[in-house]
Order: structure tokens, then C-alpha cells, then sequence
């Protein structure tokens, strides 16, 4: 098993010896031997979002990936991708996108990632930044080295939100919310060739009160949308590739 999460405990130290720190920690433990007890927590890397959640995905049998908006030089909260190793050690951090989000604060909205069987990274995220504003998608076939130009996600005509992103049975799916003023509908994407091309998007599932958050999960060959809203109760609806 493996546990990511964000860690202040850095923040108190610096606190108490009177210096600066910005954003928390992403911290992670392993628990791979017979008891069920989690290692000691290591920090994988100071200084990111103190908000936003870690997407987290596998690269191969004993290697996470985690995606998370991190704080860079000059306090540009933009994402960036670690894998660890296969004895379990982070290894470098890369950049997804140059959003250039200059804010200390946090936007509250995380990452997606998913990994194919062929290895592609596909991430999704929201961008506040000075380049990009919106939610987009990226993907790398370098183990997270480089990704492609982002492409933007959703009409600019309505409230796009909440990516999620899952690659299953040789199908990457793309799902996000997107608000036009009276309802909420879940949209969906789906991409045969690696996440070079998509088809168009096309409703799901529409609700005209509170919602949470869209997710992908699969089980088997099957793919589904997992959402939960206040009027309609909890819905599991199986999802279909289309061209």
C-alpha cells in the first residue's frame, strides 16, 4: 500500500524557529510487509499547495506517480508529477503546464491523473494562472518528462469544472462538470489512440440541484461515471467509447 497525503508538519518547524515556509508538504509512507503498518512518513517534497488534492495513479507494479500543484520559484503554484522508484524513493519533479498561477492562496481544485497500459500519463487539471484559465488536459509518454500542448477542456460558455481522467481497456475516458446558468451536466470524452485525438463531448447525466464531484472508476472492461447529487440520490452509470 501506498499513502500520500499533505503534510504542515514543516510548517510548524518553521513557524516556531521564526522563518518563512509556503504552502505545506506533500509527504507519503509505504506499508509493503506482513502487519498492516505504514513506514515512517518521508517528505517527498517541501513546499506545495496546501489545499489542492494529490491525484495519484501506477506507472507499473510498486510505482506511484503522484500529480499536485506545487509551489515553485517566485510562488507560481503550478502542477507537476513525481514518480517514485521501485525501492520506493521519489524521483525528480516535472512540470505539467506552464500556467503561470501567481496566487497565495489555493484554487481548491486538484488533479487527475491516469496511466495506460502503454505507459501515457494523461493529466487533467484546473489552471488560475496568467496563461491558462480554465481546465485542461495533457499527456507524456516520457514517464512524466514532458507533456503535450494543453488542450483546453469544455465550452467557454459555461462553467467548466471538476476533470477526472481514467484510462481503462485500451480507452481513456474524460469526464468534467460543466454549468450553463439553470443545470449541471457531467460531460463526457472518450480517446482511442492515447489521448492524441477525442471525440466530441456529449452528456451523461444532468442534474438541476447540489452535486459532488464526477468520478471514473472501472471494474473488468467497464468503465462508469460514479456521481452523487441531492435531487437524483447516487447514480453508477456504465460508459461507452464513442468515436
Amino acid at each position: 500500500m501506498f499513502a500520500a497525503w499533505i503534510d504542515k508538519r514543516n510548517v510548524a518547524a518553521a513557524k516556531a524557529a521564526g522563518k518563512p515556509y509556503a504552502g505545506a508538504a506533500l509527504a507519503f509512507a509505504w506499508d509493503d510487509k506482513p502487519g498492516g503498518t505504514l513506514e515512517a512518513a518521508t517528505i517527498a517534497r517541501d513546499n506545495s499547495c496546501e489545499c489542492c488534492r494529490i491525484a495519484v495513479a501506477f506507472a507499473g507494479p510498486g510505482k506511484p506517480v503522484a500529480m499536485f500543484r506545487n509551489i515553485f520559484d517566485g510562488g507560481i503554484r503550478d502542477h507537476a508529477t513525481i514518480t517514485f522508484s521501485g525501492d520506493g524513493k521519489p524521483g525528480p519533479l516535472y512540470r505539467v503546464s506552464d500556467d503561470d498561477a501567481k496566487i497565495d492562496a489555493c484554487p481548491h481544485q486538484g488533479p487527475s491523473l491516469a496511466i495506460g497500459s502503454d505507459g501515457t500519463y494523461h493529466a487533467t487539471w484546473f489552471a488560475l494562472g496568467r496563461k491558462l484559465r480554465g481546465v485542461y488536459y495533457a499527456h507524456s509518454q516520457d514517464g512524466g518528462k514532458t507533456f503535450s500542448e494543453p488542450m483546453r477542456i469544455g465550452d467557454l460558455n459555461t462553467q467548466t469544472s471538476r476533470p477526472y481522467v481514467l484510462a481503462a481497456g485500451g480507452e481513456v475516458y474524460l469526464a468534467y462538470k460543466s454549468f450553463d446558468g439553470e443545470k449541471t451536466s457531467v460531460e463526457l470524452m472518450t480517446s482511442r489512440d492515447a489521448g492524441r485525438t477525442w471525440s466530441e463531448p456529449r452528456t451523461i447525466a444532468t442534474t438541476a440541484n447540489v452535486s459532488d464531484h464526477p468520478l471514473l472508476i472501472a471494474y473488468r472492461t467497464t468503465a462508469y461515471l460514479s456521481w452523487l447529487t441531492i435531487k437524483e440520490g447516487y447514480r453508477l452509470i456504465p460508459l461507452e467509447p464513442q468515436s
